[in-house]
């Protein structure tokens, strides 16, 4: 069970996302609720919780200020707020999605399949950076850092790394539980890439990435802008 914690300034709003919380998972349990920032710090520090949704704009202290009073909080973090101006801001300081209000039930869905995923991929770091793949010849090793991307077609996937192409019988949500999403991002329902391949953002078609083996991805138009706030928290621009 992934036990998450809720720190908002509204009454309302902390109900709204516990009601909406509940109605999408039955693998997270709220186990705690702060009206400001210095109420969520004492909370955090005596729930040591896994996950929290956190405002951004609160009286006094702010969501993203109050990150600064609890370093070494390593749980998951889920901005719900009402402001969009925040986003970039909100990933550079951890946050796994950035909900808006008011929030939208497919909305907390997806942000809760990220959360359960990231906890696994955590769990499984012991692991190392070596993935064994079942194919039609049999089972071949290799490195996730190898991996350029990944495409899908029905329950087949294909890994597309440095030096080979392997095709696995899973479909990509699969592939996507065991890639960690600080550096792979499904761009598309049928793609991911690996931040470290991307070799441009290119604007044309509705949005496409252009990886360093010269594959071109399609962006889809649900997933363009999480993707762009993604990709810039990342990366310094000028």
């Amino acid at each position: 069970m992934i036990r998450a914690i809720i720190i908002d300034d509204e009454t309302h709003s902390r109900e709204t996302t516990r009601m909406m919380v509940e109605m999408v998972s039955e693998k997270i349990t709220i186990v705690g609720q702060a009206k400001n920032a210095i109420e969520g710090v004492k909370l955090i520090i005596d729930e040591q919780p896994d996950l929290m949704f956190l405002d951004v704009q609160m009286p006094g202290v702010s969501g993203i200020e109050m990150l600064d009073m609890v370093p070494h909080y390593e749980g998951e973090i889920i901005f719900v707020t009402a402001h969009d101006q925040y986003a970039v801001q909100a990933f550079k300081r951890g946050a796994l999605h950035y909900l808006l209000k008011p929030l939208d039930p497919d909305e907390i869905e997806e942000a809760l399949r990220r959360v359960e995923k990231n906890i696994k991929s955590k769990s499984n770091k012991s692991k190392g950076n070596w993935l064994s793949l079942s194919t039609q010849e049999g089972w071949i090793v290799i490195k996730k850092t190898d991996i350029i991307r990944v495409e899908s077609y029905k329950n087949y996937s294909t890994i597309v790394t440095i030096s080979a192409k392997h095709t696995i019988s899973k479909t990509m949500k699969d592939v996507e539980a065991i890639l960690s999403s600080d550096v792979f991002y499904r761009v598309h329902n049928t793609h991911i890439v690996h931040f470290n391949f991307i070799d441009r953002i290119l604007k044309s078609d509705g949005g496409n990435v252009l990886m360093k083996n010269e594959d071109l991805i399609p962006i889809s138009k649900g997933k363009k802008k999480e993707f762009f706030d993604w990709f810039k928290a990342r990366i310094d621009s000028i």
